[in-house]
């Protein structure tokens, strides 16, 4: 295509797209015929929300699922999904449900404590935070929180699937750290999503002097007439491209406008929201997923951990000046009538409730885009989980969500329960009854996007009577 005054080059196009020198792979951008596309590459998201769940509000009693076991979920009536389940009913065929998975190496964490004394950060928060991805003892540092111990899974599966030119990994979000490149070494991560998606199309301008920021305005200030350039070549592109390739080219352009959108001024200077029922915090974490579902479809980068921030109260409709982690997570469990409220129980399930539907948010941009036989989530891990089982400080019986396949390696559809039927020493003398180790759900995540191996993290810990647990393997009901 020749560049003129009224024409963009195919680069000028997917740059004004954001699409940047990864490229669409749409085979009628490439010498102008259709050439068969290759294989989408496989992906993972990691999606961690603070505060565990509510066990009741998201666990489902399921005809035909006993003790351990899995059944279809697509075939599960409307009424027998859990409130903090059915916002994903219209997803089942892409969705799989685990729960039963334990965090055996976090007991030896507590084993340590008993056997150093007070020198260990006992608050299941923090150990609980630099335990979840790594599954190896946090790293304790002097007056201070425990940190991650090793590297983390996705800094593992972003090494191992990254592809030249690309970031092997990001790292989005606010909060507490949970992705380590080393022992005692947090990930970097980028926390505003503007300056991610300017990261994305090459518009990051840093300055110290002040002129940037004045570059930075004035790319802004143009983008908009950029935009509505590129669309209108895009739109006399399609005549000669495919209906997937189309729709795909329409997908990015429509991203690009609707972050542009979000990220705008609004009049009276308000944070513009592309829908009148977003709060602040909503919007941050919906523009996120409009960020990571760009890189992605665009093969920045392969590997994704989103981080969701502690939420005020306020914001999701709860009254102001309640204390989440004091006032409700510790009183949301029936399980622990002494300190049990139905107040305090109805408050988290409104609090996870609320990211229940931002996880929603994300698995619908990933579905919105083409690729290949199916959708970028189709070829997408899309995992969501908690550094703590319940908002009571439980390690065990860990929620996990995970959307999408994998490009057909995770078996979706399914409501996968394993028994908690293996007895481990916890620390502080008390005894736990376990299922299956956390680690080998991530070495099946390691499987199913290829990576090969059968271990990660602490492999073994002592059972009660003699014996050990492994924590190695993948788990078969999970990969097809």
């Amino acid at each position: 295509m020749t560049k003129s005054t009224n024409e963009f080059s195919r680069r000028s196009l997917l740059r004004a797209l954001g699409v940047g020198a990864a490229g669409l792979a749409l085979p009628g951008l490439l010498g102008g015929r259709a050439r068969a596309q290759v294989e989408p590459p496989r992906r993972v998201v990691f999606f961690i929300t603070p505060h565990g769940t509510v066990w009741n509000a998201w666990h489902m009693d399921l005809a035909g699922l006993g003790p351990s076991g899995s059944v279809t979920l697509s075939s599960q009536p409307s009424d027998r999904w859990s409130p903090l389940l059915a916002p994903f009913g219209s997803l089942a065929r892409k969705l799989m449900v685990v729960e039963g998975l334990s965090r055996p190496g976090a007991i030896e964490y507590e084993h340590a404590h008993d056997r150093q004394g007070d020198a260990f950060d006992l608050n299941r928060h923090d150990f609980g935070q630099a335990h979840l991805m790594t599954c190896v003892d946090p790293l304790q540092r002097p007056s201070a929180t425990c940190i991650g111990g090793g590297v983390s899974i996705d800094q593992v599966l972003g090494a191992a699937t990254s592809a030249p030119g690309r970031w092997a990994s990001r790292v989005y979000g606010q909060g507490h750290p949970y992705s380590f490149v080393a022992a005692g070494e947090e990930s970097p991560r980028v926390t505003d999503p503007r300056v991610a998606y300017d990261d994305i199309v090459g518009m990051r301008a840093p300055s110290t002097t002040g002129a940037g920021d004045a570059r930075a305005r004035a790319i802004r200030a143009a983008r908009a007439r950029v935009l509505g350039r590129a669309a209108a070549e895009a739109e006399r592109l399609g005549v000669g491209l495919g209906r997937l390739d189309r729709e795909k080219l329409a997908r990015h352009a429509q991203l690009v406008r609707d972050l542009e959108a979000s990220f705008a001024a609004a009049p009276g200077g308000a944070v513009a929201s592309c829908s009148p029922r977003w709060v602040a915090e909503a919007q941050a974490l919906d523009q996120w997923s409009r960020v990571i579902t760009l890189a992605l479809s665009c093969d920045l980068t392969r590997t994704v951990t989103l981080l969701a921030p502690e939420l005020d109260p306020s914001q999701i409709g709860l009254p102001p000046g309640v204390d989440v982690h004091q006032d409700y997570a510790h009183r949301s469990n029936r399980l622990q009538p002494s300190t049990y409220t139905a107040e305090a129980e109805r408050g988290m399930i409104q609090y996870v409730g609320f990211f229940a539907q931002r996880f929603r948010t994300l698995l619908d941009q990933l579905d919105s885009v083409p690729e290949g036989d199916g959708t970028l989530l189709d070829h997408t891990a899309v995992v969501w989980m908690s550094e703590l089982a319940t908002g009571t400080h439980d390690l065990h019986d860990l929620p996990i969500v995970v959307a999408g396949g994998a490009s057909g390696r995770l078996r979706t559809d399914r409501y996968v329960r394993y028994a908690r039927d293996t007895r481990l020493a916890a620390g502080w003398g008390f005894e736990v009854d376990a299922g299956p180790a956390q680690n080998r759900f991530y070495v099946s995540l390691m499987q199913a996007l290829g990576v090969p191996g059968d271990r990660f993290g602490i492999t073994s810990v002592p059972r009660v009577g003699g014996g050990t647990m492994s924590l190695t393997s993948a788990l078969p009901e999970l990969l097809v």
